[in-house]
């Protein structure tokens, strides 16, 4: 049965950023000192938003999957433990995995944070993902590598569902209000699912099949 699979990252500790925060400049034309501080704050504010989407300066916060009707939340604050129980209890050789723009962000993120912990996760052959993996963008592109198209707009385009949320939000939706949070990623696997259904990759998935809640 296919497992789809959905990550959630986020920034570093902040006393682990302050290192690898660049210096941030006003543009040099800027001559109020009040403009100056304005702009420099803006400039750390962005790259603080960003920076949980580089393996450098974010980690795992946690994993969502799907298999069937079932969803498990996979979450531990110790970022090894995580990685260690998604490589060891999911991927497992012969099991579908499915994702959506996991080539390009949740695989990469989810082996880069691993070498970071000793961890050596074995998913690529060569150049290229190991064939127990797919990823729903890819296979949407059509291999055009300049086609558009996020999980919001591809589910609504195929008249399945919508997003309930921004990923932007999750990591203060994980610290406010976690059930919203854990219900938001819930919905990303059920719309991955979903489209991977009409693109002919899960019959074995039925969107319209009661969720319980692990």
């Amino acid at each position: 049965m296919s497992l789809y699979f959905d990550i959630e990252s986020a920034p570093l500790p902040e006393s682990d950023l302050t290192p690898l925060m660049p210096v941030f400049e006003a543009p040099s034309n800027y001559r109020d000192e009040a403009k100056i501080k304005a702009a420099i704050e803006e400039k750390k504010k962005a790259w603080l938003e960003d920076a949980a989407l580089d393996p450098l300066t974010g980690r795992v916060l946690c994993i969502g999957l799907l298999i069937g009707e079932k969803f498990t939340l996979l979450e531990n604050p110790d970022e090894s433990q995580l990685l260690g129980e998604f490589w060891g209890r999911c991927v497992i050789p012969g099991r579908r995995m499915i994702g959506f723009n996991c080539f390009l962000f949740d695989l990469p993120f989810l082996i880069r944070r691993s070498w970071k912990h000793g961890l050596q996760p074995q998913v690529r052959k060569g150049r290229y993902w190991s064939d127990d993996f797919v990823d729903l963008r890819e296979v949407w592109q059509c291999g055009d590598r300049q086609a558009h198209g996020s999980l919001d707009s591809i589910a609504k385009h195929l008249g399945i569902g919508a997003k309930n949320g921004s990923g932007k939000d999750f990591v203060k939706l994980w610290d406010s209000d976690r059930q919203k949070a854990v219900d938001y990623l819930k919905n990303d696997l059920h719309l991955t699912a979903a489209i991977a259904k009409r693109m002919g990759f899960a019959n074995d998935y039925d969107p319209a099949a009661p969720t319980r809640r692990t």
